[in-house]
């Protein structure tokens, strides 16, 4: 028989916890006796014991009566260091941000305040462990959170969440967690945590998220049409990885998998069973509990990758043994049997096949949502490493979620230069596993596959496109819109990409999907909280596309007098978003003499685009149209001063026009850019596919946050808006990037350094 600790010992040994140090001997385990027994019956309906006064824990911290969250209590924690055995935990650059502490790796030297951290129950801590209990010092186990990456961690290796446990560790039943305690207390789930409780669970069941978030949101088509044929109920049983340490300390063994499934048969006699497979199980790599040449004619083994939740919404009923897919079964609103201990069982929640003394209170699934992910977890940043809380993670998960991303097992890219070769992959992410670089005549002799891309960028190379059948997607590329540091033209690395599947977002001729999203998104509270916060970003940062110029107060009223100061911003005449994007006026002379035509009496002051003032690209005006139609004219100065110091903005398809949106200008569009026809702009363009009247802070939320793409270039990996603002921000020159004697050859430098990195691509 199991000993455990029972209450009251549990919430003595709690109160100590939130009431004293982390570092001081009554954290460290606690004996006390206990029982443990098995059944074949729910959960029972015991009541919470009564309150201990000194066991009140703050709404939002588990671990300290600070009042502070969990994250901001990590941020307050340094006290000392953390010491490991482990490199992996000792060289994780990230876990610094989780601790609140500077982590060590190499046990020596410990001292009071310092602690010794491991990972979860594994063979390699008990050297830790022992270490801790020798220098007296608190021994913490860490742990991936239930909300974990953004992808998985064989793609991306940033952390969302951690657990730090100072007891023991969640999926441990022979001895007390954190966890396990704090659900044992009362009086810490307050109505604002439960609210915030149901609002993320909402968000987790309709985007779909989970643990790991690198599996394709639906289900495929195949296996859609087979579950829909069956009309009769269906159930999931979900099988675990051989030897995963969850099962034994989770009370269970490995015969209780073939267990789990009879009784799921006989239970449900007229249900389809769908067994759900490990993938690394039909990959050869891990073995699994089932034989999966089963000769039940009910039973349907499932090993294709996809979100849990689009499984989930299939079924009635969820067996597990202690996967962490039965609590995202309650989650999904679905009866949950547990055939082991895993930590959402024995509180009334789910029918288990053991029971836990231990466990001594009754739950909501709300309650149980708020201990395990919201106080036992920490979050922080992948991007910035800043502590945060579960709704910015979710934000972030989301986002991922709304836009389309190209998943492939090569990806074609069709006449790319050489400089864009060597920073295209990284834009891709991980759903492509190979990109092949090649010339648009190759494409008509290329034997494509199922599972194939092509990526082209822009409207560049479309009659070689038409060679591709209708059944290969293609993807097409483009710069987003907070670019770098510096012009395309100038060879200045991009920071953010657009990926677009239907269109791209220059050309109005067709939709695209930053259009789609726009039209038929439903914004909620989130979406237009986020966009709201980083357009104040951007517009505290001073941000643009390029970043280039003088900076600088500027002033055009004493000139101008009572006039309405209108501001043209030039652009490259032989741009796409002009050739494709505005189907009248293709000119800056022209568009020039539009606007005096619409506004004679304005004060008109024309900005230069970037690359035609540095003489890279095409797009001059005549010196009479200036002369007539001009009162003013600014190549120097940055363009943010310059919309600061105006009432409005004319264009023909410029980005100008979105970043003025931005800073509360009236904007007058004479093409068809992303941002007109949705009620924001004048247009002179008829825009029949848009019709939705949106919001300003759903545009940016839209543009920024979901379309674009972002990569932070000296780690090499994704990134967010709000984390590339801020650098850019902090990097941009104060002066003008200038096309001076010098330019020619620091460009051929910047060619050369690309050159190289495309040739190893």
């Amino acid at each position: 028989m199991i000993q455990r600790p029972i209450w009251p010992q549990c919430a003595n040994w709690w109160s100590k916890l939130v009431t004293e140090p982390i570092d001081k001997k009554s954290a460290s385990e606690d004996k006390s006796p206990g029982s443990q027994k098995s059944g074949s019956q729910k959960s029972g309906p015991q009541k919470p014991g009564k309150q201990n006064p000194a066991s009140q824990v703050a709404s939002s911290d588990p671990a300290a009566a600070t009042g502070t969250s969990p994250n901001e209590g990590a941020a307050q924690e340094n006290l000392g260091r953390a010491l490991t055995s482990s490199s992996g935990i000792g060289f994780d650059k990230a876990l610094p941000h989780f601790l609140g502490r500077s982590v060590k790796f190499g046990l020596s030297g410990g001292k009071p305040g310092d602690v010794v951290v491991g990972w979860g129950q594994k063979e390699n801590t008990e050297k830790a462990a022992a270490y801790a209990k020798k220098k007296g010092l608190p021994y913490w186990r860490l742990e991936d959170g239930f909300l974990g990456y953004l992808s998985h961690p064989s793609l991306d290796s940033r952390r969302l969440s951690v657990v730090v446990d100072k007891k023991g560790i969640y999926y441990d039943a022979h001895t007390p967690s954190d966890l396990e305690l704090l659900l044992n207390t009362d009086d810490w789930a307050t109505p604002d945590l439960l609210k915030r409780a149901e609002a993320a669970m909402a968000r987790i069941r309709r985007w779909r998220l989970a643990k790991y978030n690198q599996a394709p949101f639906d289900l495929s088509e195949t296996l859609t049409q087979t579950l829909a044929a069956f009309k009769g109920p269906k159930v999931l049983v979900v099988d675990q990885t051989f030897g995963d340490m969850s099962i034994t300390y989770g009370m269970a063994s490995d015969d209780m998998f073939q267990h789990m499934l009879t009784d799921a048969l006989e239970e449900n006699p007229t249900s389809l069973v769908i067994v759900k497979v490990h993938p690394d199980v039909l990959a050869g790599t891990k073995q699994g509990h089932f034989n999966t040449k089963h000769n039940e004619e009910r039973v349907l083994f499932v090993a294709e990758e996809a979100a849990p939740q689009a499984l989930l919404e299939k079924v009635d009923h969820v067996y597990v043994v202690t996967s962490q897919m039965g609590f995202e079964g309650l989650i999904a609103g679905k009866k949950v049997s547990c055939y082991g201990l895993p930590f959402y069982a024995g509180w009334g929640l789910t029918h288990d096949k053991h029971l836990c003394e231990a466990r001594v209170a009754n739950r909501t699934l709300a309650e149980m949502f708020v201990a395990s992910y919201m106080l036992y977890c920490r979050y922080a940043d992948p991007y910035t490493g800043e502590p945060v809380e579960i709704e910015r993670i979710l934000d972030l998960l989301v986002a991922e979620r709304q836009m389309k991303r190209p998943r492939a097992t090569r990806a074609y890219a069709v006449g790319f230069s050489f400089w864009k070769r060597g920073f295209l992959p990284e834009f891709f992410g991980s759903g492509v596993a190979q990109v092949i670089f090649i010339k648009p005549e190759a494409l008509a002799a290329l034997t494509l596959k199922t599972g194939d891309i092509i990526v082209a960028w822009g409207r560049k190379h479309d009659q070689a496109l038409e060679a591709v059948p209708a059944d290969i997607p293609v993807w097409r590329m483009e710069d987003g819109f907070l670019r770098s540091v510096g012009l395309g033209s100038d060879l200045r690395r991009p920071s953010s990409l657009v990926m677009d599947r239907c269109g791209i977002y220059y050309d109005g001729r067709t939709p695209s999907d930053l259009e789609t999203f726009l039209e038929s998104h439903d914004f909620d509270t989130y979406d237009l909280a986020r966009g709201a916060a980083l357009r104040a970003q951007v517009l505290d940062s001073k941000v643009s596309k390029y970043n280039v110029g003088e900076k600088g107060m500027l002033e055009f009223r004493a000139c101008a007098g009572d006039k309405e100061i209108i501001l043209v911003p030039g652009q490259v005449e032989d741009d796409a978003s002009i050739l494709l994007g505005s189907p009248t006026i293709k000119t800056n002379a022209a568009l020039i003499a539009a606007v005096r035509k619409a506004a004679p009496e304005a004060y008109i002051i024309y900005k230069p685009h970037p690359d035609v003032a540095s003489g890279n690209r095409k797009g001059g005006v005549p010196q009479n149209v200036l002369d007539y139609c001009v009162n003013d004219t600014v190549v120097d100065a940055d363009i943010i001063d310059v919309l600061n110091a105006v009432d409005s903005v004319h264009t023909m398809t410029s980005l100008t026009g979105f970043e003025a949106l931005m800073r509360g200008k009236k904007v007058a569009t004479y093409g068809m850019p992303f941002y007109a026809g949705w009620g924001l702009t004048t247009d002179t363009c008829e825009f029949s596919r848009r019709g939705k009247k949106l919001q300003l802070d759903a545009l940016v939320y839209s543009v920024l946050c979901v379309y674009a793409r972002y990569v932070n270039w000296p780690a090499g990996a994704s990134y967010s808006p709000e984390a590339l603002t801020a650098d850019i921000a902090a990097n941009a020159r104060s002066s003008k990037i200038k096309a001076g004697p010098l330019a020619p050859f620091t460009r051929l430098g910047r060619k050369a350094k690309y050159f190289l990195q495309a040739m190893r691509r």
